[in-house]
């Protein structure tokens, strides 16, 4: 992937260049700890990315300022929205406090089951068990959003969305958003999509269940032109210089890859 972004920066540069429409750039993480491995990223990988959106020149918006900026035409240049996906503890106890001395807004996807119950993912469950695998506890995500974390609808389960019954994805939607407003007194209006699935019925049912927002993980810069129901985004890669690729729009022409693994849905 690092070979065929690096073949395909220049054209991206150039249309960038030439384009006179801005658009925005998502870019998530899952948790920021010890270390670099799956979904983790270590602390000092995790400053690095953030000195890279620094060096690049990056404007980084609340999510919800930057969409509405986007649909007025009024986004600066290199816009760029930061978020996390899952609520795990470290966002809050490590990751937020360093983007809050940066000055970065962000937004947390919280998986409203966490709120409840003692979640633990499919994903984690055959690691040791580690505090670095904890998710949030309610009091720990009404502190952070007190101090300034926006918080989101990661839905109450997780699941894999486009193979849910219309009764089924509307429980997943709708309380998971209605969780996260008895929480924290006030509006929840955006969402990411589990594993980034999502279809157009999946989209028509997240505008039902009363969001504003909803990103995808499908790589690529949103344009007005982009639904806000179906916004791009890409996780970021370990190594700054990947991060630097897509930041330069490298991996956009990647993007049937991930209609591809959409339609496919997750791998485990």
């Amino acid at each position: 992937m690092r070979a065929v972004g690096t073949a395909a920066r220049p054209l991206a540069r150039a249309t960038r260049r030439i384009s006179a429409a801005r658009g925005l750039t998502i870019i998530g993480w899952h948790r920021v700890d010890g270390q670099s491995d799956g979904l983790s990223t270590g602390v000092d990988d995790f400053q690095r990315h953030l000195d890279t959106l620094d060096e690049w020149g990056a404007t980084v918006l609340p999510l919800d300022a930057a969409v509405a900026a986007l649909e007025a035409g009024t986004l600066p240049d290199r816009a760029v929205a930061l978020t996390f996906d899952d609520g795990y503890a470290s966002v809050v106890e490590t990751a937020w406090p360093i983007l809050r001395e940066r000055g970065l807004p962000t937004t947390l996807f919280v998986v409203s089951d966490s709120l409840t119950t003692d979640l633990r993912f499919a994903w984690d469950r055959h690691e040791p068990e580690h505090d670095r695998l904890r998710l949030a506890r309610p009091e720990e995500l009404v502190a952070a959003a007190a101090s300034g974390l926006d918080l989101g609808s990661h839905t109450v389960s997780h699941p894999w969305l486009p193979r849910l019954t219309p009764d089924e994805l509307k429980r997943e939607l709708v309380d998971s958003r209605v969780a996260l407003e008895e929480l924290l007194g006030r509006p929840v209006t955006s969402l990411a999509y589990p594993t980034g699935g999502w279809s157009p019925a999946v989209r028509a049912a997240a505008a039902d269940a009363g969001y504003d927002i909803a990103i995808t993980v499908d790589r690529g810069l949103n344009t007005r032109r982009t639904p806000h129901l179906s916004l791009r985004r890409a996780f970021v890669p370990t190594e700054p210089e990947d991060l630097r690729l897509l930041l330069d729009g490298a991996y956009t022409m990647l993007r049937p890859l991930d209609s591809w693994r959409r339609r496919g849905g997750p791998a485990w």
